[in-house]
């Protein structure tokens, strides 16, 4: 069980953040030992001796609460078991079955259950005023009734109280925007005002968190064993935390505690002759997982991939790479790299900061695992593998190198599109080949497959690449106007990066080369040659990649000849035959080339660069290659956006010229003026 032992001490090493709710770049906190985090409704504001002095409903920007538990009420389903403080209103309310439905059993009455354990830790060594005073108020007064005084909850006519606002001319109260279901089933947490104390919230009282802990391991009357996951003697527990992967969540990753049917197989005859697990290590490693996968987890319908460090931060696995290198940029709003040089220089400056944490640090180590549920009971750990933080960081590295491509992205921030060099976030190149429309078990098993492939270091799977590559030739004949921009941006540029990442990957050579340095032996270096990137290769003679180019420019050629409205609704030859094209392209291009004649008729009054830069195309082509109507591989997409990037550069570089000459002489008139 070495990943339990990882959480426990990854746990341990932050333990000064538990309980801490104003822990900077953290989303949840760290929950204490005997502690969880449940989402609450109603808040009830008290004095010291007892007395409400106001109730509220908690804004859904505010629910997250703290709570101590027990294991029983940690892992409560429909049996009652009570949490020791806060909990729901059929466990705090005395006057609960005056409005329940369905009235609970004497023996097992969770009212009564409730105030019997508040009361032991009232009577106990670990006591503290705020708990008096929660538990003076729960046992004289009736807590619905001061709700409904309140204006919190409505009652109804006959006395019932109200589901859902039934008034339409009036304003909803609150209570009905935050509470989903059954409004009796309402959470309530307690605040206690006291004289000279400034943490009125019990849910952020750091020293009544210790309390609660100190009580919790004496009120436990579990026998005491092996803890098989840490080796030490300690007080052992059957039940476990549920709530791993997201608030509500019902699934556990242990459990033992259903001694029915056939769960032991008749190999044992209680759950902790299975395997032992201590109380403290279980809390500890429970609310860790439950912390790292709230704060550093990718969750996609229920299933989980998470990587962490012991205590460093690592770069984020499911990242596309300009949201990889801004967490690294100074602090500058209008700073971001523009060239792919200033973007391979700011990734590798990433790189190279988290290198640098590991250096430092006594672990480097990254854990990775996945976890996934097949039932709403049980989650199980699909992956689990420990590596060295060096090899770790190499391949997210290698990642957003091997497929590193020109991306448009929405920066949601900033309100405005942007452009990068790198890989978008898996999410997008699981829809560039499937669809927007993925089913959920689909897209949960490509990201895993993509997962797989960062952490191991590898190609993605062909499967997806021709996937993609399917999907930018056969929807090209809809990218017509604003479409064209979308299924540039969302289907051709990730499928770009699909292929770019096979084909990196699978020319990759990597040089030993000893690099001396001062008082040692030397280094070893690892070099990689010959990778694609969006940069135009003049000098690429694959028959693919030359003939992307010729579509390049058969589309930007016959393009420039429309009118401003005829670009917003009218499809190019190219784009028009671009599926058929990648099938059988010498056939193909035969036709395109025919139907380019009049357009380039037209552009030859502007000296005809585009017939030019054809010809000189097919120059490169060997005579067999070229005539061949064998399909194209994916490098004919790498070579259809290089040949367009280039273009767009010396558009930009053009206009940037003007824009100097027009400058320049403005500024030469201006002296004239003044001279004059």
């Amino acid at each position: 069980m070495s990943w339990m032992e990882q959480l426990v001490q990854t746990y341990d090493e932050n333990a000064q953040f538990a309980g801490q709710t104003d822990v900077a770049g953290q989303k949840y906190l760290l929950p204490p030992v005997g502690h969880m985090t449940v989402a609450a409704q109603i808040s009830m504001t008290l004095d010291g001796e007892g007395n409400l002095l106001h109730a509220d409903v908690v804004p859904k920007d505010e629910k997250e609460t703290l709570i101590p538990c027990t294991p029983d009420s940690a892992s409560r389903t429909s049996s009652p078991a009570p949490h020791p403080l806060h909990d729901n209103l059929q466990y705090v309310a005395r006057d609960y079955d005056l409005y329940a439905k369905k009235k609970a059993k004497e023996d097992r009455h969770p009212y009564t259950m409730y105030k019997d354990l508040l009361g032991q830790w009232v009577a106990s060594a670990y006591s503290h005023p705020k708990v008096k005073a929660v538990y003076a108020y729960i046992g004289q007064h009736d807590m619905i009734a001061d709700l409904v005084e309140k204006k919190i909850l409505y009652k109804e006519k006959n006395g019932a109280i109200m589901e859902k606002w039934q008034n339409k001319d009036l304003p909803k109260p609150e209570i009905f925007s935050v509470v989903v279901g059954d409004i009796l089933k309402s959470f309530v947490r307690f605040r206690v005002v006291l004289p000279g104390d400034d943490c009125p919230d019990l849910w952020k009282d750091r020293e009544l968190q210790r309390l609660y802990a100190s009580f919790i391991q004496a009120y436990l009357h579990e026998a005491e064993g092996l803890c098989c996951a840490t080796g030490k003697q300690m007080t052992l527990t059957e039940k476990h935390y549920k709530g791993i992967r997201f608030s509500g969540d019902g699934a556990k990753l242990i459990s033992s505690n259903d001694t029915d049917g056939f769960t032991f197989r008749g190999r044992f005859d209680t759950g902790i002759e299975c395997v032992s697990v201590g109380y403290e290590t279980s809390q500890k490693a429970m609310n860790a997982l439950k912390w790292l996968v709230r704060n550093q987890g990718y969750t996609v319908y229920g299933k989980v991939f998470l990587a962490w460090g012991r205590n460093q931060a690592i770069p984020a696995v499911f990242m596309d790479t300009e949201r990889l290198t801004r967490r690294r940029r100074p602090q500058i709003e209008t700073y971001r790299p523009t060239t792919m040089k200033s973007w391979a220089e700011a990734l590798q400056k990433t790189l190279a900061g988290y290198q640098t944490e590991f250096q430092k640090s006594e672990y480097s180590q990254v854990n990775v695992m996945i976890l996934d549920a097949a039932t709403p009971g049980r989650v199980s750990l699909c992956f689990y593998r420990e590596m060295a933080a060096n090899d770790f960081i190499d391949r997210i590295g290698w990642w957003h190198r091997a497929g590193a491509w020109r991306q448009h992205k929405y920066d949601e921030e900033q309100n405005t599109a942007m452009e990068y060099f790198g890989v978008p976030a898996p999410k997008y190149i699981v829809e560039a080949c499937y669809g927007d429309q993925v089913s959920e078990t689909k897209e949960k098993m490509a990201l895993e497959r993509i997962f797989n492939c960062i952490i191991q270091g590898q190609a993605v799977p062909r499967d997806m690449e021709a996937s993609a590559r399917s999907r930018v030739v056969k929807k090209a004949v809809a990218a017509v106007g604003d479409h064209y921009y979308t299924w540039a941006h969302k289907i051709l540029e990730p499928a770009c990066s699909l292929v770019c990442n096979i084909a990196n990957n699978k020319r990759k050579k990597r040089k030993i080369v000893l690099v001396p340095e001062e008082n040692c032996h030397g280094k070893i270096e690892d070099k990689t040659e010959g990778e694609y990137t969006v940069a135009l290769n003049k000098e690429n003679t694959d028959r693919s990649y030359l003939y992307g180019r010729l579509l390049s420019v058969a589309d930007r050629l016959e393009r420039a000849t429309y009118s401003l409205e005829d670009r917003s609704g009218r499809l190019t030859n190219a784009m028009k035959y671009m599926n058929i094209f990648s099938e059988r392209p010498c056939t193909t291009w035969r036709i395109i080339y025919a139907k380019l004649q009049p357009y380039m008729q037209k552009r030859e009054q502007y000296g005809g660069k585009e017939r030019q830069l054809l010809d000189e195309i097919t120059s490169h082509f060997n005579d067999a290659d070229f005539v061949s109507d064998k399909p194209l591989r994916g490098l004919f997409l790498l070579g259809f956006c290089s040949q367009n990037y280039a273009m767009d550069q010396e558009i930009a570089e053009r206009k940037r010229l003007k824009e100097e000459r027009i400058a320049q002489e403005e500024a030469m008139h201006t002296a004239e003026e003044e001279n004059a």
